[in-house]
């Protein structure tokens, strides 16, 4: 396939840690509100949409090397979603007259990156190399089966294997924000570490002029911390397991809510792998907090909230769906990713700077024929 892609590039952002210059500040404008799409809309000598609008494609669970989801399949995928700038075959349908072709800029990857305990850059970054060497960024963070819950260790809970992929998942996280920021100068990002010696990293970019805020699985996710001298002085002959001690998140989201409060004025993309209408077991924090499931959902729903235009994009309940919450006077809008294993599914998100976040849809790539 012919790679088309010549960029336009912006003045660079230097990454240099934390300080508040790092992220550009996009200006406030009046945005119309969000649509869903419409597919009987004529593309036929529509007008445009914004001129600084992007194609951000969101996938959810694409589950390399389990259930049946191969590489070559996925590739497969990646190539079909690379060649919809060339084909201009899907659009994005405003609703009031508008259009604009779904061409990728920027993917995110929500989560269940592969097979429990085999998330790598080695098995991983290679499925994924296409988008980067056509100038895509590709930012990803995790989901359940990419990092060790309590229930999942070997014995009552975690183990010196299930930490070792931990790291193994943090690593492939961490460098496709690594890789992205070097292929792409309009890209910036900042890490939160996590509360204690292990745990998640999360990611708060910026990609033109639009925020893309990454809490790995859920934003309360535990961090964790070990005796000293793990595992050979705590359950050896158990690798280690149920010897770590849970340690809060809070902290983690107290920073990642002072990083938001330095670009009010900029559209957001809220991203997790868990979705707010996912069973609340999901949302364990294994009793590091005095919060109920119902507070820290509303953590989440109040700081996507604060922003004039956002959107929280999910994976893991592997079929399509979308749902309006109140918060207070106003609704956030919740899009959950089909199935990207199998099916090919992804969200498409037309967003703005200046228009804000102009529609999303689901798109299917499992036919020869995209959508």
């Amino acid at each position: 396939m012919t790679r088309r892609r010549i960029r336009t590039v912006a003045l660079p952002m230097v990454l240099v840690g934390l300080p508040a210059a790092l992220i550009a500040v996009a200006c406030a404008t009046t945005r119309p509100p969000l649509r869903i799409h419409d597919a009987s809309t004529s593309v036929t000598d529509a007008p445009i949409a914004s001129a600084d609008a992007f194609t951000v494609i969101f996938i959810g669970d694409p589950e390399a090397r389990m259930r049946g989801n191969t590489a070559a399949e996925l590739g497969e995928y990646v190539e079909r979603l690379l060649a919809l700038g060339d084909t201009r075959h899907e659009w994005f349908r405003i609703g009031d007259g508008r259009t604009h072709e779904i061409d990728p800029a920027l993917v995110i990857i929500g989560g269940d990156i592969s097979k429990d305990r085999q998330t790598s850059i080695e098995l991983d970054m290679p499925i994924w190399e296409p988008f980067l060497a056509s100038g895509i960024p590709v930012l990803a963070g995790f989901g359940n089966h990419d990092w060790e819950p309590e229930s999942w260790g070997d014995g009552p809970s975690h183990s010196l294997a299930g930490h070792r992929s931990n790291e193994s998942t943090t690593a492939f996280t961490r460098e496709t924000y690594r890789r992205s920021a070097e292929i792409a100068p309009d890209l910036a990002y900042r890490e939160i570490g996590p509360t204690a010696d292990h745990g998640p990293v999360t990611f708060h970019a910026t990609y033109r002029g639009v925020d893309i805020v990454n809490f790995n699985t859920f934003l309360y996710q535990p961090s964790y911390e070990y005796p000293d001298g793990w595992p050979i002085t705590c359950n050896l002959l158990g690798g280690g397991a149920g010897c770590q001690t849970f340690v809060s998140a809070v902290p983690q989201i107290e920073a990642m809510e002072s990083l938001l409060a330095e670009g009010a004025s900029r559209p957001a993309i809220f991203v997790q792998h868990y979705p707010l209408s996912t069973s609340d077991g999901w949302w364990d924090d294994y009793d590091t907090t005095d919060t109920t499931v119902a507070m820290r959902k509303r953590r989440l729903l109040d700081m996507i909230a604060r922003r004039d235009e956002a959107v929280f994009l999910a994976g893991h309940n592997h079929r399509s769906s979308q749902r309006r919450w109140r918060v207070d006077e106003r609704f956030v809008e919740e899009h959950v990713a089909p199935y990207f294993g199998a099916e090919g599914g992804v969200l498409a998100v037309l967003a703005s700077p200046t228009g804000g976040i102009l529609e999303v849809r689901p798109l299917t790539l499992a036919t020869s024929d995209p959508g």
